[in-house]
């Protein structure tokens, strides 16, 4: 973020989002306990975890909402605080699938269970860590659809949201799936086929889904929704590319994960497409590579670097935010939350973390 408007409004819903989920964590503290121990453990471990984040998404819901003169101001904080559950949920998962030891700066939490597993003395540490997480992940999506339960809104109102949410976070599952297949095979992936696993697996549930729910919480016509909803596909894709430009240029200290980390999982992205292109398979035989070593990602950067690589994701980008940005010029949308909008693209494309 840059120090604008936009970054106040995302620091002021972090804070409403905080509270929200600190007041339900502490409602539900007891009757986690009451199950067993591994309860009152969860309630200690997710916590901070889920507090942790940026909060980018529950952030949007709360924005969109405000921004169109919404006034279900408490069940506009209650969507947002479900949002950043399931977010946190997909984050566990998304941990487990790829073996990720790092979360956040932090241990991962499979890695934080399979640790207290080796305390105990429980054999098979590591499968008890991912268990154990797979299980905290789906609290966290049973505990966000409790939230979104307790909305207040019409009946007619709240089916919409919880359609809205069912039918988008659905869609991540099979582009998840393609995400650890495409990593696991070495056959060449298309351009076409890598964004719209972009679309599914990130943009849409990052961008698009929020931004609608925060629009339908305020009651918006059909019209702005669905032209949220294309901006926001815009929105997310620059995420995507940007957070893969990270990923491979990065460092640790500011991603909070190890950098090379697509690369050792194999991740079809566009700098595996266009390296693949340009120098043939053998070259991008590095993405794969099981914790490639610090000077495999150097080798691979420069290489990268040669063939001008980050030129070509650059003018995609560009490319992109140049639509995005004709679509927040002529949609049917007020100017504060065209100015938000417009806020959101250009910090994303300086987003260096």
């Amino acid at each position: 973020m840059t120090g604008s408007t936009l970054d106040r409004d995302f620091e002021k819903s972090r804070k409403r989002i905080e509270r929200c989920l600190s007041r339900y964590f502490d409602g539900r503290a007891a009757g986690l306990a009451a199950v067993n121990a591994w309860g009152a453990d969860f309630t200690r471990r997710i916590r901070p975890f889920v507090l942790g984040g940026k909060m980018i998404r529950g952030g949007l819901i709360l924005i969109a909402h405000d921004r169109l003169g919404g006034k279900a101001g408490p069940d506009a904080v209650k969507a947002a605080a479900a949002m950043e559950l399931f977010h946190s949920a997909f984050l566990i998962h998304d941990d487990i699938m790829d073996d990720d030891p790092l979360r956040r700066g932090k241990p991962s939490i499979h890695v934080q269970y399979a640790a207290q597993a080796r305390r105990k003395g429980i054999n098979d540490a590591p499968g008890f860590g991912r268990a154990a997480a797979l299980c905290a992940g789906d609290v966290l999506i049973f505990m966000g659809l409790e939230i979104l339960a307790s909305l207040a809104a019409p009946a007619p109102d709240k089916a919409r949201v919880l359609s809205l949410f069912g039918r988008e976070l659905a869609h991540v599952g099979p582009a998840q799936v393609q995400d650890v297949y495409s990593g696991r095979i070495r056959r060449p992936v298309s351009r076409a086929g890598i964004y719209r696993l972009y679309a599914f697996k990130t943009a849409r549930y990052t961008y698009s889904l929020p931004l609608a729910a925060g629009a339908l919480l305020a009651g918006a016509g059909q019209s702005a929704i669905r032209g949220l909803e294309d901006i926001g596909l815009d929105l997310g894709l620059v995420f995507q590319i940007k957070d893969d430009e990270i990923g491979m240029f990065g460092s640790p200290s500011t991603t909070g994960k190890p950098v090379g980390s697509d690369v050792g999982e194999g991740k079809k992205t566009l700098y595996y497409f266009y390296l693949s292109r340009a120098r043939g398979p053998r070259a991008a035989a590095l993405f794969g590579k099981r914790r490639p070593a610090a000077g495999d990602i150097s080798r691979l950067n420069a290489l990268l670097r040669t063939e001008k690589i980050p030129e070509r994701i650059e003018a995609d980008v560009r490319r992109i935010a140049g639509r995005c940005a004709r679509r927040i010029r002529e949609a049917s949308l007020p100017p504060s939350m065209k100015t938000a909008l417009s806020e959101l693209l250009a910090s994303s494309l300086k987003r260096k973390a």
